[in-house]
């Protein structure tokens, strides 16, 4: 009986140790458990830290690349702006050296002028006195000229009725005679030729002449010795009777 009871009472205090210990791991379970949770978020945070220290970082080498970028944008841009200054500095300084020269030359000219100005007066008054003089030629020839026309309508009135004579002006501001009335058996076939007075001058030239006449130069010729053109003109027309009694 004691023996049962001694044992029993030490199975009771097996039992009480266990439940202690029991105890002792759980509430030890439950520490390690805080604490892992305190070392897993001192993780998290730390790995988070990390991650914004990067992301902070990596921005910041963005940018720097970006200011480094625009910095050597900004050095080739000074540099072609102090290329161009350079340029326009040697040209501005090329143009100053022409003033300087040009102005050499115009105080070089200015010692000069009055000498000049004096042989440009005597040159424009000596162009002014031929110029006049030409012009009094010129109105003179045209004179002549006038003359000579009038004598012509003079002589185409008179003889135009009579002898079947016309006399007009031509494009060339020639003279063309033509005659009818010289072939009998063909009234109406016109005789003629055509002259032009010389440009500042009273002598004439024979330009054409249908139907062709041998003696026209010679009659011409004589024409300008002797300034007498009626007399030419009737020639001429003794001459196409005659081509038109040899059977022309």
């Amino acid at each position: 009986m004691s023996s049962n009871t001694a044992n029993n009472n030490q199975q009771t205090g097996n039992t009480i140790v266990d439940v202690d210990q029991l105890l002792q791991l759980d509430s030890l379970e439950k520490e390690l458990k805080e604490a892992s949770d305190i070392v897993q978020e001192w993780t998290t945070e730390r790995l988070s830290a990390k991650r914004a220290l990067k992301s902070q970082h990596d921005g910041a080498m963005k940018q720097s690349e970006q200011f480094y970028k625009k910095l050597v944008e900004r050095e080739h841009e000074l540099s072609n702006q102090a290329k161009e200054l350079e340029e326009e500095k040697e040209e501005q300084e090329h143009k100053l050296k022409q003033m300087e020269e040009e102005a050499m030359q115009a105080r070089e000219l200015a010692a000069d002028l009055p000498e000049q100005l004096e042989d440009l007066r005597a040159t424009v008054s000596e162009e002014r006195r031929k110029t006049e003089e030409e012009a009094g030629a010129v109105e003179k020839s045209e004179g002549k000229q006038l003359k000579q026309v009038d004598s012509l309508r003079v002589a185409n009135d008179m003889y135009k009725d009579r002898l079947g004579l016309e006399f007009m002006k031509t494009e060339d501001d020639d003279m063309k005679f033509a005659f009818t009335l010289i072939d009998r058996f063909e009234m109406d076939r016109e005789f003629s030729f055509t002259i032009r007075v010389e440009e500042g001058s009273t002598r004439y030239q024979l330009i054409e002449c249908e139907p062709a006449v041998r003696e026209a130069g010679e009659y011409m010729r004589e024409c300008n010795r002797t300034d007498d053109l009626s007399k030419f003109v009737r020639k001429m027309r003794t001459s196409f009777v005659r081509l038109c009694e040899s059977g022309n």
